[in-house]
Order: structure tokens, then C-alpha cells, then sequence
């Protein structure tokens, strides 16, 4: 399998690859950098009196700098497209275990701004990892913010599959605080701890106290627990095969949490329950 990562020479295009670098040898994977050839691309041959030669030794040159010192294989792919449409067809033509993005660094010539990337995460049919503006070097324990009021049974199977790549601690971010029902969310807890156990999952349950923001109480047990990755799921009730950033996860995402977010649907794996 591999991780993909889609580049169009700018800074955070690069830092995205580069982090995807390390993570693919973490995990053992391969890395596949991926150039959509669009007007944007031929606006800026153009304009510096360049040809697509320009582009394949571009990509060369970055796979060779990718793989100076690790132990990685990576493949490059150009095409013609739309980044939307190249990202979507080569999930769907290959192995694909995630997508990489980066929030570090400015956007270049195809303006891979934070609005649009969210974009890029919405067609994915794979999970897709978005790096923050500082380097990672660990992805455990996942952080997990979740309403278990709504459907988790393949947000619980999700959960596994994830586990197999980064480590079988799961912090548990209750996102629901009112105190009417206690009895009701102590047996969800107890169902959800219950299922995730029989998975071979250890989870630790934190609740969202009221107050101030979401996000910062997130930060706040980031910071605690020392977490290495926070994931996102879209509802079960959606039943999309693709995660779909809603303006509450993309607050989450671009913020200063400082922690890599992973975007899944749990339909992705749903196959597998």
C-alpha cells in the first residue's frame, strides 16, 4: 500500500511529502507523489518559459531528496486533471492506504490554501492525514473526540483498523455535557468501552466539561495526555463513503492544537464489520 501525496511544488506541498515520508517508513508503506497537470501547471510553464520536462525532473528531484537516508520506495505519477479529479481516480486505481496534507508553509503555483485542501480531504475515498505546522515524530495515542449518543458501531470498527497503524490507545473526547442524561451516557460509555475491548482497543474516557470551546478543551487533553494524533469521523447517520469536513472539523484542523488530524468516514471500513 501506499501513502499519497499530491504536490505542486510549493512549500506545503513539500513539507506535506516529507512528512509522509517519515510516517511511510513508520508504517512500512510506500509513498506515491502525485502532480495533476491542470492550467494552473501550464499558466506557470508559460509564464517561466518552461516545458514539462520541467515537471518530471521537479518530481525526480523531490523523490530523490524524499528518500535520501530512508528506507522507502516512491513512485510519481503525472497526469492531466483537476487536483480533485486526479486525487479521486488514483485512490480509486490504487492501493491507497491515506492521503497527506500539510497546513505548514505557503501555497505555490496551484494554491493549495487550508479551504482548499479541505476540498482535496472531501473527495478522498481513503482517510486522509492533514500534518500541522510543526514536524511529528509519534502518532499515539489517537485522540478521539465523539458523540456517543449517535451510531458508533463502525466508528468502533474504524477504531481497530486505525489501532493496527497507530497503537491500540484510544482517548475518548465525550463531546456532549449535559447533565440530564447521566444514566444514559454511562451505559453508551459502558457499551462503546465494552465493544472496543472486545476489538483489542484500551480506551480512556475524558468528558467535554462546558466550558469554554471545544477546541481548546482538545487542546487541553492533547497537551495532558500527550497524544500523537486526533481523529475525525464523519456521523454514521451521513452514510458517505467520503469524510466532508463540516466548519466545526475544519476549525479543529487548522488550529493550533498541534497534533495531526486524521479525517475518516467509517464507511471507508464498513466492509469489513
Amino acid at each position: 500500500m501506499a501513502i499519497l501525496v499530491i504536490v505542486d511544488f510549493s512549500d506545503n506541498s513539500y513539507e506535506a511529502a516529507v512528512q509522509a515520508a517519515e510516517l511511510a517508513e513508520l508504517l512500512h508503506q510506500n509513498l506515491l507523489i502525485v502532480h495533476a497537470i491542470n492550467h494552473y501547471t501550464r499558466a506557470y510553464l508559460s509564464e517561466n518559459n518552461l516545458d514539462k520536462e520541467w515537471i518530471e525532473e521537479s518530481m525526480e528531484s523531490l523523490s530523490n531528496g524524499l528518500t535520501r537516508g530512508k528506507e522507502i520506495d516512491i513512485d510519481i505519477v503525472i497526469r492531466e486533471g483537476s487536483v480533485y479529479e486526479v486525487i479521486s481516480s488514483i485512490c480509486k486505481e490504487n492501493d491507497i492506504l491515506m492521503a497527506a496534507f500539510s497546513l505548514k508553509g505557503k501555497p505555490g503555483l496551484q494554491k493549495f490554501t487550508p479551504e482548499k485542501i479541505m476540498r482535496m480531504i472531501a473527495v478522498c475515498p481513503v482517510p486522509s492525514i492533514v500534518f500541522p505546522r510543526k514536524n511529528c515524530n509519534k502518532f499515539s495515542p489517537m485522540l478521539f473526540p465523539v458523540n456517543l449518543f449517535r451510531g458508533w458501531s463502525k466508528k468502533a470498527i474504524t477504531l481497530k483498523h486505525l489501532s493496527e497503524w497507530f497503537g491500540k490507545l484510544v482517548i475518548v473526547v465525550e463531546n456532549h455535557s449535559s447533565d440530564k442524561f447521566v444514566s444514559e451516557i454511562e451505559r453508551e460509555r459502558s457499551r462503546f468501552k465494552e465493544k472496543l475491548s472486545i476489538l483489542g482497543i484500551e480506551c480512556a474516557y475524558v468528558p467535554y466539561i462546558g466550558q469554554g470551546s471545544f477546541t481548546n478543551q482538545l487542546a487541553y487533553y492533547a497537551k495532558h495526555y500527550k497524544a500523537g494524533l486526533m481523529i475525525l469521523m464523519n456521523d454514521e447517520e451521513e452514510e458517505s463513503l467520503h469524510f466532508k469536513p463540516a466548519p466545526s472539523d475544519a476549525k479543529i484542523i487548522r488550529s493550533k492544537i498541534g497534533l495531526p488530524v486524521l479525517c475518516v468516514s467509517p464507511f471507508m471500513f464498513a466492509k469489513d464489520e
